[in-house]
């Protein structure tokens, strides 16, 4: 059977009262389902927890809680568009609780200004050693929040408290949004996602990138076209016969005149005189395929001329 907390904007008990600051904006996450994000660091609750709390005694230091109840006993998925049940919840881990950083503190100092959990952290890892706010993702949750008269975080469990719970908070633990409508919502209310909304940097840039053109892809000669390709731009194997083949086709060429290198000469400007200059290339004969190699030298010990000098042999007679 559901457990849902009871339904109203401000919960009183006795004489203390609690009131949700940003019930509205609640609501309008919980008309089509709020859903948390939950990763294995941590990650802040939004929209965030705002309370606040009236007939306290004013001199007297009260403790202010919250932890996370399961709303019911199943698993859920999102399927065509709405949240269904997928089977029984996992058996859930041991409950931990966030204490108000303000704690203990006296009661007129809590009934002056609302109180805030927004430093609270919603997690999946259960190793987790930050006291972070373990959850189970694709299961539901609601805030629970407490108010014990103690002077000490360690003297609670023997001090009378009273519990607080609000339905609009209900949410559905996700490690990533499912419904584009909270989506929309999250991108919207959310101060911290300025640069998804139109306009923003994250936009701009997903934008840029979704215009940009990709690269033209540079043309692959194949082997026919490198085959068809003109003679000079052709890779030649340096061979004998290709050295034979350039020294015959440069005996064919006409040498030019005196007079022609002289107008060449006159037309070429000074400055340029040593870029022009032709360079001589040297024409190796590489026709013969055997190769020098040097003689095998007799091994010979090598002598310290120090010891030479110092350590002479005697003459032989």
């Amino acid at each position: 059977m559901t457990r849902s907390p009871p339904a109203a904007d401000s919960y009183q008990q006795d004489s203390i009262r609690m009131t949700l600051e940003n019930a509205d904006l609640w609501k309008s996450f919980h008309t089509f389902g709020t859903e948390m994000i939950i990763t294995k660091h941590g990650r802040r609750m939004f929209p965030h927890c705002s309370i606040s709390l009236s007939g306290l005694q004013p001199f007297a230091n009260y403790v202010v809680m919250i932890d996370m109840v399961p709303a019911d006993g199943f698993k859920y998925k999102w399927k065509k568009e709405q949240w269904e049940a997928a089977g029984k919840a996992e058996p859930q881990p041991p409950c931990r609780t966030y204490v108000h950083p303000d704690s203990p503190a006296p009661g007129s100092h809590w009934m002056k200004q609302p109180l805030s959990f927004l430093r609270m952290k919603l997690t999946n890892n259960t190793l987790d050693q930050h006291g972070h706010i373990v959850l189970h993702s694709m299961h539901r949750y609601y805030p629970r929040f407490y108010v014990t008269q103690a002077d000490s975080p360690y003297t609670i469990c023997w001090a009378p408290f009273q519990t607080f719970s609000f339905p609009e908070t209900t949410f559905t633990a996700v490690t990533a949004y499912q419904n584009p409508r909270i989506t929309k919502l999250k991108i919207h209310h959310n101060p911290f996602a300025k640069g998804f909304r139109e306009g923003g940097t994250h936009f701009r840039i997903k934008r840029c990138h979704s215009n940009r053109s990709p690269p033209p892809k540079k043309a692959t000669p194949d082997r026919k076209t490198l085959c068809n390709s003109p003679p000079g731009l052709q890779r030649m194997p340096l061979s004998s016969q290709s050295v034979q083949t350039e020294r015959d086709t440069a005996s064919t060429q006409t040498p030019l005149k005196g007079a022609d290198l002289s107008a060449v000469a006159a037309e070429q400007d000074p400055s340029e005189s040593l870029l022009s200059e032709p360079l001589e290339l040297q024409e190796y004969d590489y026709s013969c395929e055997e190769q020098m190699v040097p003689a095998s030298v007799p091994y010979q010990c090598y002598r310290s001329p120090f010891l030479s000098s110092n350590h002479a042999e005697p003459a032989q007679t």
